[in-house]
């Protein structure tokens, strides 16, 4: 509920004013109020009452919070008076609620999207710290992680990952060679502050890469006008020795805004609940229940700073992510009992290995152009990978004596502009373009994905009509097109480790052209009081990658010769999701069933044969295409029996299925089912204020639905928990945490791990430490 009104007298800027009350009419102290286009906001003090100066005219989203009230968005046109905005909070015992979503290309609310999105912050993020950013997120229903030992993820989506989930940093897409199983997202899990899931399809807005969903990984406010906020963070994992810190400044001084971070982390090798592995038919040791060679560290830092005004803003960000990290023996060849014995230190990081290095430059705009917004968001990325090992496990001794069996090299270049536009009150829509350049270049002794280059286009127009305040409705249009020119490749032969002078083609020039025209139709409604139902109709598409067509070589982290396809045409997705829930005070439920047809679907499946190259017992996997079908479901509850404690179940299934074979599709995730219980508690005391305590089990059921020579992987139990408090010591706030991974020390294969190849076993028991200490004052 709200009420608004104006003054007489125009001015160039105006003052925006208002009370926050409860449903008794008290007044809420404490609420937060954003601006969302302007990234400004405020507090109300101890009446309620808030003001926000200096905002010219133009169109508006307000975002307002506050701890056990249901977040709410109001929409606001400024007319060069001043306005009166006040709201009234409905209380809430529930946790999952969101202010606003980015990847809403609305800004709007939770209830005008159409789409299914899950919202996570940094609290949610810092509670459930793990070995990496994707893991971090893998206990929301329908995310999973392909895992490459500790360190190495990549995020999965109902089923789908690679080239088919877009990762959106700050506005701009993530390219890193994220086709490779064995390559991490390569980013810093610690300076990520919102995380915003679009489950399903979204090439309307993000293009070919969205065609399974996207992680949007959204901008924090700015700090406030003439303050700084700080924090150091430390935290420690027992199973690997991890030790990590993180060094965060921020501030705000006349509109000159400015933030920087540093990271680090260290890791040994990670133990196992086993002994003994079976991999090829043979039966190897773990020495010291120790996997060896799966040590790493990251270094990584991030620098931004730019305008933050009365127009809106524009930032500059400049990041560097640095991952060095071992790859256990086994991953070229057949590992030797003399190899996985420990002989170095638990810190090593011995051959093979990786040595990544990611750098980006984010210029993010967003400006007011009369009443309407316009955002442009530009990027340079250089992705730098090395993969080093010995030549003579590859067959080859190059005469210089690298060690440099691959490198990759990647350049992006990204242009993405949005108008957003108001055409009235029932109607508003957005137009947008989106370009991209790369240009991939490699070294090393070994082949497996040759020099190319690729350029992507796009054009969309989005809009979105709410005939009344129960009903939203929205559809648009897109057109792409692409082009790869990929290079021919010659790969010297080696007999008896000397050049023949010989070469085997491993790919020819080739060139492709593609062009795709999408759109989706979707539509919120409010048939009662606290219920809502999403439906979302897609048609996506994705154009193969230069890997896919071309790729003709043993992929070292993955135990597999790859071998690519020329032939492959895009790929074309039919998807609906339907999304039911209610949201009461203390009772929430949401059930999302979804299914999806897809014509030329891409996938790599495992062949009956062995490589022929001089690598070892490695199975040739072939990337093909075929007319498949995804189909699932996602259930979350959440139920509080008093204000502080919750009880909450979440579960998702997906069934994939290929229609050419019958036959399921590979690296399909196990459905599963977790239970949470969690007790919040706020103390009287003055250096205790408030704390929590969780404890979750969940359930993995087998995966039986393999593709042909996939196996069979059974299933699992995990317990786990975590606790935290904040102090004030001496005036000075702490967070302090610590929580439990496989508190059981279940010995368990992950079906979607790289290592499940190798039957190797996840991680044993893990109990993590954490320290946060943050600081903020006036500038």
């Amino acid at each position: 509920m709200w009420c608004c009104c104006f003054t007489i007298a125009a001015q160039d800027f105006s003052r925006l004013e208002g009370t926050i009350v409860d449903e008794t009419g008290e007044p809420l102290i404490g609420a937060t109020i954003l601006v969302h286009e302007l990234n400004k906001g405020t507090s109300t003090d101890f009446e309620g009452n808030y003001q926000i100066e200096r905002i010219k005219r133009g169109r508006y989203h307000l975002h307002i919070t506050h701890v056990g009230y249901e977040a709410t968005t109001e929409k606001i046109e400024i007319n060069g008076e001043d306005t009166r905005l006040d709201i009234t909070l409905q209380s809430s015992s529930i946790e999952l609620k969101s202010v606003f979503v980015e990847a809403n290309p609305f800004k709007s609310g939770p209830i005008e999207q159409s789409q299914t999105i899950e919202v996570v912050d940094r609290d949610y993020l810092e509670k459930n710290l793990a070995a990496t950013f994707v893991n971090s997120l893998e206990k929301l229903p329908g995310l999973n992680a392909i895992n490459t030992g500790v360190g190495i993820a990549k995020p999965v989506i109902r089923g789908m990952s690679f080239n088919r989930i877009m990762v959106n940093d700050n506005g701009i897409k993530q390219e890193g060679q994220q086709w490779g199983a064995d390559h991490g997202l390569e980013i810093d899990m610690f300076d990520v502050d919102r995380v915003e899931i679009v489950k399903g399809p979204a090439s309307l807005l993000y293009g070919s890469d969205a065609m399974g969903g996207v992680i949007n990984i959204a901008k924090a406010p700015f700090a406030s006008e003439g303050s700084f906020n700080a924090s150091v963070l430390g935290i420690h994992k027992t199973n690997n020795n991890l030790r990590g810190t993180s060094a965060m400044f921020e501030g705000n001084k006349r509109g000159v805004v400015f933030k920087g971070r540093f990271s680090m982390q260290d890791f040994d090798n990670y133990q196992v609940p086993a002994e003994t592995f079976n991999y090829a038919g043979y039966v190897l040791p773990i020495y010291q229940n120790r996997l060896r060679n799966t040590a790493g560290q990251e270094r990584n830092f991030s620098i931004m700073t730019g305008l933050k005004k009365d127009w809106g803003y524009s930032t500059i960000t400049v990041s560097r992510f640095s991952q060095r990290v071992g790859l256990f023996p086994g991953a070229i060849g057949i590992p030797t009992a003399y190899q996985l014995q420990r002989y170095d230190a638990l810190s090593s990081i011995d051959l093979p290995r990786q040595d990544n290095e990611h750098w980006k430059v984010i210029w993010n705009n967003n400006i007011l152009i009369g009443k309407n917004w316009l955002e442009v968001d530009l990027g340079y990325q250089h992705n730098i990978r090395r993969e080093e090992s010995f030549p003579e496990n590859h067959g080859q001794a190059p005469s210089d004596g690298s060690l440099l069996a691959l490198g990759l090299n990647l350049e992006t270049f990204t242009a993405n502009a949005r108008y957003h536009t108001r055409i009235n009150d029932k109607w508003k829509g957005i137009h947008g373009v989106q370009l991209q350049h790369m240009q991939n270049r490699y070294q090393g002794f070994e082949f497996l994905l040759p020099a190319f280059q690729t350029q992507m286009a796009g054009a969309y127009s989005f809009y979105e009509y709410s005939p009344k305040n129960t009903l939203t409705l929205n559809a648009g249009m897109r057109l792409d097109g692409g082009r790869h020119n990929i290079s021919e490749h010659l790969q010297p032969i080696f007999r008896n480790y000397r050049p023949t002078g010989e070469f085997d083609q491993r790919n020819a020039d080739i060139e492709r052209d593609y062009m795709n025209l999408s759109g989706s139709l979707g539509a919120s409604w409010l048939p009662f009081d606290k219920w809502n139902v999403k439906l979302n109709l897609g048609s996506s598409f994705r154009m193969p990658t230069a890997i896919e067509l071309a790729s003709n070589g043993v992929h070292h982290g993955t135990f597999r010769h790859e071998l690519g396809n020329e032939n492959l045409t895009s790929e074309r997705g039919y998807q609906a999701d339907l999304n039911i829930s209610y949201s009461g005070r203390k009772f929430y439920f949401g059930l999302t069933p979804y299914a999806a047809f897809y014509e030329d679907y891409i996938y790599l499946a495992p062949t009956s044969r062995f490589t022929r190259l001089p690598t070892g017992s490695q199975v040739t996997w072939e990337f093909r295409q075929a007319n498949s079908t995804f189909t699932g479901a996602e259930l979350k509850t959440e139920y509080h029996f008093i204000d502080n404690l919750h009880v909450g179940l979440a579960a998702d299934y997906v069934r994939t299925y290929n229609l050419d074979y019958m036959l399921p599709l590979p690296l399909t995730p196990p459905p599963s089912v977790m239970a949470d219980v969690e007790y919040t508690f706020k103390s009287k005391w003055k250096w205790l204020s408030e704390g929590y305590i969780n404890v979750f089990v969940r359930e993995f059921a087998g995966q039986d639905r393999v593709d042909r020579n996939e196996r069979v992987t059974p299933g699992y139990t995990l317990v786990g928990g975590n606790a935290g408090i904040s102090l004030s010591l001496w005036g000075q706030p702490v967070d302090m945490m610590v929580g439990v991974e496989n508190l059981t020390n279940e010995f368990y294969l992950n079906h979607m791990s790289r290592y499940r190849l190798l039957n190797l076993p996840e991680q044993g028991r893990n109990i993590i430490f954490s320290l946060k200490i943050p600081v903020s004052g006036k500038l």
